[in-house]
């Protein structure tokens, strides 16, 4: 190197004559300078490390090697020409069946050792292994990632971690090799902590994952109690959801591999897709069961939010075969199709002032906005801090705490909505009570009326309206009993129109219908005290049961005037010496204890036979008249 510089010093002191020579040799000297330097400069530029620095993003200082055949090894990785540097906050290679190398140099710039961690930042990289070159010394190798035992990695930590000590002044390679299982890698955002910065981060991230993980195992709880108490899809479906994100949150943040099943990996990944395809089906059965998408969503709204659900649930099985890559590239379109369905179900409902909708739509949108940040700090878009770090968790916090607050409207909406309708349900049955209770008073008053109709009927003579035979013998029994049983008198009165055949033979029957209709009208229009009764009897016969307030004589008083009463009616008769109608009574009067004085008519029958004596006396004696047995 010396010898090409004073070369090059001496030809700029040569004449003017070798000008174009000298400009020739310059040209080439500046060529071997620069051929001679590459070797030294050969690998990524060194970053220079001091005291005090906390937290050290290497990402965007390392560079890349892309192994398509995945055999290479570290000695073919230093001797590979086809490094590139790398620029971005983090390493994001996709699918891909290539295994990846990164390489990175670090300088102590200070006159102290230090002591670093290289921090791979993702706990779910496959495989992953850290390779330490320091001159001199043969290499370090560190094998570990999300598909090998927990209990290998030298920190114990989610994230694959190294311990690095750095002497003053020196310099050493640090190599990454990743690669898959099955072609899907991790994104990696490589950091360098100082141990006590590390520690605390670990701490903190702890501290706020076991947070999130409780309040989402709180609400897990209180959903399923109100699931089995309430039996309500809604709550059920949620459960599962929740469940089912607990558990996917658990794997990927690498919290089960750590603590749950450290040396079961292939489990750990076989879980997770599944969790993670459980989290779609469940959200959007949860989706169909709270908005109710069959009755009040569009119905390709509803067909979408079905075959997205339906798709994530296909898409799960080939994790179960330990092939996770195709579960979560089938849960990229179906996913999206679920999502798009749910936003665009929600949206429709929230136009449609649907109180489900207002919960559902802005916790999926704090959720969103919590994605979105996490990734934007994931691709170096945001600075990281407390809030960019966890907007992840913050959102799906809140998400599922708005989820549950509209559960809970829901319920209480329904039972608000379950009260009306008892009430109305109380209100119309009292109404329906009511009325019922007025057609059962208005058919027991009709019902009355027949049976008192039917009762009137069958003691009444259908002919003049007063009591008939079958009444008569009923009373007249009652009274014979009473008048023996209370020592009561008792009086009774047959009486029968005169000549009444001659009359019908004369002037028809109806015209002896009317006679009959009109002498009725006139004695019972005469009856005044309560205990008196006419009745007939039959054919042209009638008979009275008379009250004896006034003693025999006040009651032949009454006969005899209803005798008058019956005459004075004028009514022709041709065949009658009086040339009117007329009629002739017998009466009996039984006065108190009087039955063994009556020779022992005090029965029904006796009674009878005495006043028809009577009557009998008197049709003898001329008609018109009374004849009158008093005991």
């Amino acid at each position: 190197m010396q010898r090409l510089a004073s070369a090059f010093a001496r030809l700029q002191d040569a004449g003017p004559w070798r000008t174009w020579s000298r400009v020739l040799l310059v040209r080439l000297a500046a060529l071997l300078l620069v051929a001679c330097a590459a070797p030294a400069r050969a690998g990524p530029l060194p970053l220079e490390l001091r005291p005090g620095q906390a937290e050290t993003v290497l990402s965007t200082q390392a560079e890349v090697l892309e192994d398509p055949t995945g055999r290479l090894d570290l000695a073919g990785a230093q001797a590979a020409s086809r490094w590139t540097a790398h620029r971005k906050p983090t390493f994001n290679f996709g699918f891909t069946r290539s295994a990846w190398w990164v390489r990175l140099r670090l300088h102590n710039a200070g006159d102290v050792a230090l002591s670093r961690v290289v921090d791979s930042g993702s706990v779910l990289q496959d495989y992953l292994s850290f390779y330490v070159v320091r001159a001199g010394a043969a290499p370090q190798a560190t094998h570990s990632g999300d598909r090998r035992a927990f209990g290998i990695r030298p920190l114990d930590a989610r994230a694959p971690a190294i311990p690095l000590q750095l002497a003053p002044g020196e310099t050493v390679d640090v190599y990454l090799r990743l690669d898959t299982h099955d072609g899907l890698h991790e994104a990696l955002a490589l950091k360098l902590w100082e141990p006590g910065a590390y520690a605390r981060v670990q701490q903190n991230e702890n501290l706020v994952f076991g947070l999130y993980f409780g309040a989402l195992l709180s609400v897990l709880i209180y959903n399923l109690f109100l699931w089995i108490s309430t039996r309500q899809r809604s709550f059920g479906c949620y459960s599962a959801y929740v469940c089912a994100f607990l558990v996917w949150g658990v794997i990927f943040r690498g919290y089960a591999l750590q603590y749950l099943w450290p040396r079961w990996p292939v489990l750990n990944n076989q879980v997770l897709p599944l969790a993670a395809a459980a989290c779609y089906c469940t959200f959007g059965l949860f989706a169909m069961s709270y908005l109710d998408t069959r009755r009040n969503a569009r119905p390709w709204q509803q067909r979408l939010l079905a075959w997205g659900t339906a798709g994530n649930a296909l898409g799960a099985l080939p994790a179960l075969f330990d092939w996770y890559a195709p579960t979560f590239a089938l849960s990229i379109p179906f996913g999206v199709m679920l999502i798009v369905a749910a936003v665009s179900a929600g949206t429709t409902l929230l136009r449609a002032g649907s109180r489900p909708a207002r919960y559902f739509s802005l916790a999926f949108a704090l959720l969103t906005l919590g994605v979105f940040l996490y990734y934007m700090r994931v691709l170096g878009l945001l600075p990281s801090n407390a809030v960019t770090e966890n907007c992840l968790q913050i959102g799906s916090a809140l998400e599922v705490v708005l989820l549950s607050f509209g559960l809970a409207d829901q319920m209480n909406e329904l039972r608000a909505a379950r009260l009306r309708a008892e009430r109305e349900a109380l209100a119309a049955q009292r109404a329906l009570t009511h009325e019922l209770e007025g057609l059962v008073a208005q058919r027991t008053r009709a019902l009355e009326d027949a049976n008192r109709r039917l009762a009137e009927i069958s003691i009444t003579d259908e002919l003049t309206g007063v009591f008939n035979r079958r009444q008569f013998n009923a009373a007249l029994q009652a009274e014979a009993a009473r008048h023996q049983r209370s020592r009561t008198p008792l009086a009774l009165c047959l009486f029968d129109i005169d000549h009444f055949k001659l009359y019908n033979d004369r002037y028809g029957h109806p015209a002896g219908d009317a006679v009959l209709r009109e002498v009725a009208q006139a004695v019972r229009g005469r009856l005044r005290r309560s205990g008196d009764e006419l009745f007939r009897i039959g054919g042209e016969e009638f008979a009275l049961l008379l009250s004896v307030d006034e003693g025999a004589a006040g009651v032949a008083r009454f006969v005899d005037e209803l005798r008058t009463a019956i005459a004075g009616l004028a009514i022709e008769h041709a065949g009658s010496a009086l040339g009117r109608v007329s009629a002739s009574f017998g009466l009996v009067v039984l006065a108190a204890g009087a039955a063994e004085a009556a020779g022992g008519a005090s029965t029904p029958e006796g009674i009878y036979a005495l006043a028809d004596q009577q009557l009998y006396a008197a049709k003898h004696a001329g008609r018109n008249r009374m004849a009158m047995h008093e005991a």
